[in-house]
């Protein structure tokens, strides 16, 4: 009845504190690259199983978790996600109160589970678990570390009994942990530091133990080869030596520090834009745990301060900072395995003391575990949304490159694009070379002065928007929609040279609007390139056969074009007829290049015909002063 009430009030109280994060959205920090929108996992059960077990997306190797992710349904749905890391996380709880049991021999004793259930209740709810509770992309942690946890009690039960069938079943979960994610590639060592430290009758002999240990080497060996050829590692280049040094040296004491003390922090600790090496807190630091150790040995005996903190650093290792990869140069989802070490080492000090001591013990470490609760249901807050998140990871750390461009980003998928603008002037000022904050800065800025353009073209102030899209092309000068409506404005204000350069441009981008070519033709025509608007116009009317204005001005040109060379009477007859049976012989400006191709083929008469017309239409139009130009034009066909 203890147990199980032990085991309840564990699972209810991790869930009771991370419960929120079933509420919470996918980020914007890989979580749509590798859940939302990764289209793989949409695929069917045969084809997801095939590309789990042989890709490496996302720079990791974790074909279960994978699979996982796909088993919440599909699409996928952050709160089933979320609600899937919560199960894990209590689930790991639950075992890890087993685990602890089982190390201490609690199993009847009853204030040792009680003391068991404490110490997994500080892990359990302590801030640091957050990240991987409350981040999706982190499942893996989760889900590795859960059957890793089953495989030490496993271990445990053979290093004291013999079991050979347990110590099989922990090498057959140590491998589905490392096929989640190999999280734990020094596990070997840690299981053999563990049977060595364990005090049984006859003591096991070292080559026993490190025969016992080979099958899980066989599994580390090739999972953690692919996992390192899988990640994007810093080179010595980028990071040199001495940092990285430092860093082994100050990260686990750092860790601790923060097991200890989980004073409020960013969500995210970028690695140095310059990595340097800090000696003297990397002196401090080793100093600092040098005396932890020192302090400890007073409680374990010698052996049990080796196991737990050789198994603390073995598990730590990986991501101390020797290797460098990713973004980040310390995380809370690292401690997720350390942590563990650090609950049985410290039930592990606590179980031989008498009830009296391990009562308080308990209390204190209830205590404990309340306050941890309460600052982890406040830490998972800032994991609700991305904007959540990057700004209370700039709130921390003004200058976090990283925190300020996803901010941004996240700003911009919020439909809030000139909010996002601080932002990334700041991070051009921390990293001026910084190409895509770069390029999000200009296009916000280019969407912005477009769009008051556009506003200011539709209004006919044609001078404001020349010179709203002019700013616009400053910021981005590939907006080819941009350029043809400046050169278009530019047409209209008669700045025609400045028209044809951004006409041609949009053109030779693949604008192929026939208002365009019209516009280019009319601006190279004034410039004397009628043999190059001339071809202009015949290639658009291929594209757009038929188009009105296009026809028109073929035809007026093959009739004005110079050298007269370039002139073709009898085309631009046929054009301007054509196009006069289809406008009704209602439009004044066809009536004209009519009149031009029929006095250029002779037909005088026809020709002042033509005129005629045009200038009643001009004047029923209130035109009176380009009527007045035909009926002169006629007069002159009359002589």
């Amino acid at each position: 009845m203890t147990r199980a009430f032990a085991l309840v009030v564990v699972v209810a109280a991790t869930v009771v504190t991370f419960q929120s994060v079933t509420g919470f959205g996918f980020l914007n920090w890989d979580d749509h690259d590798a859940l939302a929108s990764n289209q793989a996992l949409a695929a069917s059960w045969p084809e997801v199983v095939r590309w789990a077990f042989t890709t490496t997306h996302m720079d990791h190797y974790q074909p279960l978790s994978w699979l996982a992710f796909r088993a919440t349904g599909v699409p996928l749905a952050a709160s089933r996600v979320h609600a899937l890391a919560l199960v894990l996380h209590a689930l790991n709880a639950g075992f890890l109160l087993w685990v602890t049991a089982r190390l201490i021999h609690a199993e009847r004793d009853r204030d040792r589970w009680w003391l068991a259930a404490a110490t997994t209740l500080l892990f359990a709810v302590h801030p640091l678990r957050v990240e991987p509770v409350a981040w999706a992309s982190a499942l893996p942690y989760l889900l590795s570390y859960g059957p890793l946890i089953v495989a030490v009690g496993c271990w445990l039960r053979w290093v004291r009994e013999g079991d050979e069938h347990q110590r099989w079943l922990a090498v057959g979960l140590y491998a589905v942990s490392q096929l989640a994610r190999p999280t734990a590639p020094l596990l070997p060592i840690v299981l053999g530091v563990v049977a060595l430290a364990e005090r049984r009758a006859p003591p096991r002999h070292p080559a026993e133990v490190w025969r016992a240990t080979w099958p899980f080497a066989a599994i580390a060996l090739p999972l953690a080869a692919i996992e390192a050829s899988a990640r994007q590692a810093e080179t010595l280049a980028d990071i040199g030596l001495a940092p990285r040094l430092a860093w082994t040296l100050t990260h686990p004491a750092l860790y601790l520090w923060r097991s200890i003390a989980p004073a409020a922090a960013s969500p995210l600790d970028v690695l140095p834009r310059v990595a340097e090496a800090n000696w003297g807190v990397a002196l401090v630091a080793a100093i600092a745990a040098a005396v932890v150790v020192t302090a400890t040995g007073t409680l374990w005996s010698r052996r049990v301060s080796v196991a737990v903190w050789g198994s603390y650093l073995a598990l730590l290792m990986p991501v101390v900072g020797l290797l460098p990869s990713g973004l980040q140069v310390t995380a809370d989802r690292y401690t997720y395995g350390p942590a563990l070490v650090l609950s049985m080492g410290l039930a592990a000090a606590l179980a031989p003391s008498g009830p009296l001591v391990r009562r308080w013990a308990f209390v204190a470490a209830g205590g404990a575990a309340v306050f941890f609760a309460q600052a982890s249901m406040l830490r998972a807050g800032d994991w609700r949304d991305s904007l959540t998140l990057w700004s209370t990871a700039v709130r921390f750390d003004a200058g976090n490159d990283v925190a300020l461009y996803n901010l941004a980003l996240a700003r911009i998928e919020a439909g809030q694009p000139e909010a996002a603008i601080p932002e990334l002037e700041r991070l051009l000022v921390l990293v001026p070379d910084h190409g895509p904050g770069r390029a999000r800065h200009n296009a916000i800025v280019a969407d912005r002065e477009e769009a008051a353009g556009n506003a200011a073209a539709g209004e006919r102030r044609l001078f404001s928007a020349i010179a709203a899209y002019s700013r616009a092309l400053e910021s981005d000068a590939t907006r080819v929609r941009v350029r043809r409506k400046r050169g278009m404005a530019l047409m209209e204000t008669g700045r025609l040279d400045e028209a044809a350069a951004d006409l041609a441009a949009a053109r030779a981008a693949g604008d192929r609007d026939p208002a365009v070519a019209g516009a280019l033709a009319y601006a190279w025509s004034s410039q004397g390139q009628h043999a190059a608007a001339l071809v202009l116009l015949r290639e658009s009317l291929r594209l757009a056969p038929g188009d009105l204005a296009l026809t028109g001005n073929l035809a007026r040109l093959l009739v004005t074009a110079e050298p007269a060379t370039l002139r073709n009477p009898e085309e631009a007859l046929a054009l301007a007829a054509q196009l006069n049976d289809r406008t009704g012989g209602g439009d004044v400006r066809v009536l004209d290049t009519l009149a031009l191709a029929l006095a250029a083929t002779g037909r005088t008469r026809d020709a002042a015909e033509a005129l005629g017309v045009a200038a009643t239409l001009a004047r029923d139009g209130g035109d009176a002063a380009l009527a007045a130009a035909f009926e002169q034009r006629r007069a002159a066909l009359r002589r």
